[in-house]
């Protein structure tokens, strides 16, 4: 009975992770960092905080805050978005056919409200979504399933009526941690990567997601 489709965002509708990855790459060696790639694929889906904490337990540095450091990662992310932002392949078509279908469409992703706006904006598709979550909003970011459950009580919907899209593991950890059907598709992961396992659905791209969730979708508004 599902009434409801809530989003992630960076990699899952924007094409956004290599735009964490460069800030993050340019702000942290500012700072004394040495970069290595191994450290770096260990922050996708993480909240600003945690990849501050993680590059500062390696490399700490001296006269910057940690809000300091953070507002410096997202005022670049934010300007390489506004720059090169393109959408996922397929996300203006499934957001056009769950508009179309009656279904309720939000947004809840570790990213700050600053570049939410951002992003939707520069896609065009801000008119989809009833509400945006933003980890800043709650007291957790993901894998906790904080703002998967706001988003849903936003929404009026129950997090059973619920799919969670995700394209990383941690963000699929909270869409299950929130009682939701999580329909993954991995971004900066191997398709067949193992610890996809308990995800209820997984695709290839956007692309597929009428098509393969459709069923699913028609049974939830026949039965609401």
């Amino acid at each position: 009975m599902i009434d409801t489709v809530i989003f992630d965002m960076d990699g899952t509708l924007i094409d956004s992770e290599k735009f964490w990855q460069q800030a993050e790459r340019e702000i942290f060696t500012s700072l004394g960092a040495v970069w290595k790639e191994e450290i770096a694929n260990q922050t996708t889906g993480k909240t600003v905080r945690e990849v501050s904490e993680l590059w500062y337990s390696l490399y700490p540095w001296e006269g910057r805050t940690f809000d300091q450091v953070e507002q410096d990662v997202i005022d670049r992310v934010g300007v390489l978005m506004q720059q090169d932002g393109r959408a996922k392949e397929g996300v203006l078509e499934t957001l056009e056919f769950l508009c179309e279908s009656g279904i309720k469409i939000g947004l809840a992703t570790n990213s700050p409200v600053q570049l939410i706006h951002i992003a939707l904006e520069k896609l065009g598709i801000s008119k989809y979504f009833e509400t945006l979550v933003s980890a800043f909003d709650v007291p957790e970011g993901k894998p906790a399933p904080d703002v998967y459950l706001k988003a849903a009580k936003d929404l009026g919907s129950l997090p059973k009526n619920c799919i969670a899209v995700e394209d990383s593991i941690t963000g699929s950890k909270a869409g299950s941690n929130a009682g939701m059907t999580v329909v993954a598709i991995p971004d900066n992961l191997p398709f067949d990567d193992i610890r996809f396992d308990f995800v209820d659905y997984k695709l290839h791209s956007m692309k597929e997601f009428s098509d393969r969730i459709s069923g699913v979708l028609k049974k939830g508004i026949l039965e609401s």
